[in-house]
């Protein structure tokens, strides 16, 4: 029996499984609808519904089960590693401190380890996500705004859904009817449908358990899917999206402004001499100060807006259906905020200036040729004194 997985795009020889055409119950129906002195013709042709209905429940079954088998398939790789990572877990406890590298924050509560440990257990993608802790997995999706249902990422798990056993099952109970009738009328059939009823019950309750277990691998990749998504489309360091993510976000912003008749605007910004900061107090000032100014950027936007970390300590910021001279105002709130942010460090007082630059995209324009209007008007600013803002031509 061969199963073609769509996501693997490969086709995988399930060699274990039985050919349906062996069943011994299928067999057997078939032996005693072929027999011509075999019961009342009414009794035959329920027999024969009843032999259908087997047989489409275990069709279904031998898929469900070449579909487990694929996650499992899928899976087997991934707990391997997750074995590994839980050894070297065990030996980082004894010199790391429990930091998430996406808030940054440090626990220290004395369950800590043993919930990181769990959580390690149910979650084997952590080693791909650069340690992004759960709390954190909202916030990102929140900043740029992503919904749960874009990333498919469910309220609650499959597996918590209730899946109909054989003692809720129709079919089951219609046969378990009939055959106590049979059994009333004395009927000789009835050793052979109380055969056939055992059997669709042990492959209900077997179709039930897969898909309890299947339900669960597709909790597990459906999370692994988002979790990679979020790592492969934000910046680690401020939470921003990141370049790959600007421009796809960019370009939905330009088709869509083609289509309404819209405009919008662009914002490049810089920080001023911020290699003077990475020089004098070190890289980790530099980069607290960045993530303090992601997040200004961030909370002095409106919720429509976009912001993303261009590269370094460049900010790119678009402005949805908004002119230049609005975005002007914009970029002009934007410096005298940045002016006021203090960060301290190490008993001291580290704070920064911002140039920018400001444009519009117009039609018939590229985003190539709008992005590159922006950043000249931008070290046009900077060339001329910096902390200040200049409208592209």
């Amino acid at each position: 029996m061969y199963v073609f997985d769509c996501n693997l795009g490969s086709v995988t020889l399930m060699a274990r499984r039985k050919p349906l055409m062996d069943d011994e119950a299928l067999v057997r129906a078939g032996q005693v609808l072929a027999d011509p002195a075999a019961p009342s013709l009414d009794l035959a042709r329920e027999y024969a519904a009843l032999a259908a209905e087997y047989r489409k429940q275990q069709r279904k079954l031998h898929k469900t089960l070449t579909i487990s088998d694929s996650y499992q398939a899928r899976l087997k790789d991934t707990m391997k590693l997750l074995e590994d990572t839980t050894a070297k877990y065990r030996q980082l406890k004894e010199v790391a401190l429990p930091i998430c590298m996406y808030c940054k924050k440090v626990r220290a509560d004395n369950n800590y380890w043993q919930k990181l440990e769990t959580y390690f257990g149910t979650h084997a993608d952590i080693m791909f996500s650069h340690g992004i802790c759960p709390d954190c997995i909202e916030t990102a999706c929140s900043h740029m705004g992503i919904s749960r249902d874009r990333l498919k990422l469910p309220e609650t798990p499959p597996a918590a859904r209730r899946v109909k056993g054989p003692a809720d099952d129709a079919a089951v109970v219609e046969m378990r009817t009939l055959h106590s009738r049979a059994v009333t009328d004395g009927n000789p059939l009835a050793p052979e449908l109380e055969q056939i009823i055992s059997r669709y019950a042990k492959l209900q309750s077997r179709f039930t358990k897969t898909m309890s277990i299947s339900d669960g691998y597709q909790s597990q990749l459906m999370d692994f899917k988002a979790r990679l998504e979020i790592v492969a489309r934000t910046d680690l360091l401020t939470g921003l999206a990141n370049r790959w993510e600007i421009m796809a976000r960019l370009e939905s912003e330009q088709s869509r402004t083609k289509r309404y008749g819209t405009t919008f605007s662009l914002l490049i910004c810089d920080l001023d001499y911020f290699k003077e900061i990475n020089d004098t107090f070190g890289h980790c000032a530099g980069d607290k100060m960045l993530k303090a100014i992601a997040d200004l950027l961030r909370s002095a936007l409106r919720s429509e807006d976009f912001c993303g970390r261009w590269g370094g300590e460049e900010f790119l910021i678009m402005l949805p259906e908004t002119g230049r001279e609005q975005a002007s105002l914009v970029a002009e709130k934007l410096l005298s905020a940045v002016r006021d942010i203090r960060v301290p460090w190490e008993e001291q007082v580290i704070s920064v200036t911002m140039s920018a630059g400001v444009g519009e995209f117009r039609q018939g324009m590229s985003l190539d040729q709008c992005i590159k209007l922006v950043d000249d008007a931008l070290y046009t600013a900077k060339n001329s004194g910096r902390d200040r803002y200049l409208l592209a031509a």
